[in-house]
């Protein structure tokens, strides 16, 4: 029975060294990885900086000749007109094109599968098990029922109290004699919805719930989101209601609930009637 339980020891401190060696090498091969990255990704911005040296000085060389007659006319009536959207590629897929920048986003991702890897191994190894545990994330992302439904009031407050106010104050200003007093009446109640509505009701939740920081976050960001929404429809429409009023028109152009309903979700914080889509 003695010798039993000295070969089990034995056994036991034998798994113990082999667990210990398996976890150095698992830390040596991350920081190999680490060390030959780091050496890749200098070599790769280093020849990236000669390249778009070499670029930049090749466009400014080429952009250092003067301008004819037609095309100086053409950007002096361009810049007395309001901005406009044109259909143009994006950044990233330019940047893309570049394959040192390529590459860079192919050695970032296979550095993220080698950490997630290199993690599970180092934690199977010392628990014997794979540990996923989520308390970090429940904690961040804590009362997501309450964000859910602030987040609903907000918006469908967003979607219709602006524009039911400005279809309002259209409405009086090309018809009444008292334009004056009614745009007044309609810059009060905007500034109250969005100094209470949109400004103290919000961080009044995050604060009064005492909130986890994701979903502080999600409610803050949200509510500066839609604010800029609101200051934006409402500026590129009044000019609109002013001109036709000052035309005499009967008709007031005030845009649709779909096309800012569109806008609520369009990554651009200058409202438009329609935007250029690539089919």
């Amino acid at each position: 029975m003695f010798n039993h339980s000295v070969s089990g020891s034995v056994e036991l401190e034998r798994n113990m060294k082999e667990k210990l060696l398996l976890r150095k090498k698992a830390e040596q091969l991350k920081v190999d990885l680490i060390r030959h990255f780091d050496s890749q990704l200098n070599e790769f911005v280093d020849s990236l900086m000669d390249e778009s040296h070499r670029l930049g000085s090749s466009s400014l060389s080429g952009s250092s000749q003067p301008l004819t007659d037609r095309e100086t006319t053409k950007l002096r009536s361009s810049q007395g007109q309001s901005k406009q959207f044109v259909v143009r590629r994006s950044l990233l897929d330019e940047l893309f094109e570049v394959n040192h920048i390529r590459t860079i986003y192919h050695m970032f991702i296979a550095l993220l599968i080698l950490f997630i890897l290199s993690t599970l191994v180092v934690d199977f190894i010392d628990e014997g098990r794979l540990v996923l545990d989520f308390d970090l994330l429940v904690f961040a992302f804590g009362q997501f029922p309450l964000v859910v439904v602030s987040w609903l009031c907000m918006f469908v407050s967003v979607l219709l109290v602006p524009f039911a106010l400005l279809r309002w104050w259209a409405g009086v200003y090309s018809s009444s004699h008292h334009r004056t007093f009614y745009t007044l009446i309609a810059v009060t109640l905007l500034l109250l919805y969005q100094s209470l509505g949109l400004g103290f009701l919000p961080a009044y939740i995050v604060l009064k719930n005492n909130l986890p920081p994701a979903s502080c976050f999600i409610l803050i960001l949200e509510q500066v989101r839609l604010m800029m929404k609101v200051h934006s429809f409402i500026r590129e429409n009044v000019p609109r209601v002013w001109s036709s009023g000052k035309d005499g028109s009967a008709s007031v152009a005030v845009p649709h609930l779909s096309s800012y309903l569109y806008f609520l979700f369009a990554p651009t914080l200058i409202y438009r009637d329609r935007y250029p889509r690539q089919d």
